[in-house]
């Protein structure tokens, strides 16, 4: 089954931090969606490191359900 999961976080390069992002990211498990999101941000961006500051399980358009 494939879920739905919100993070918010934020990415340190190059000696510098960015500001917090969000991004939405289907996957089948947490950990799933975490290496897609470290995938992606690492394709972009190169050698790099991802801070998620905050990740949710999304049920519905209204609600949410808080991991960490």
């Amino acid at each position: 089954m494939i879920h739905r999961y919100e993070f918010e976080f934020s990415v340190m390069y190059g000696g510098k931090i960015s500001d917090l992002q969000s991004t939405i990211i289907p996957a089948g498990s947490l950990e799933e969606a975490n290496k897609k999101l470290e995938s992606e941000v690492k394709r972009r961006l190169g050698k790099c490191h991802v801070k998620i500051d905050n990740a949710s399980l999304l049920v519905s358009e209204n609600s949410r359900y808080t991991i960490r």
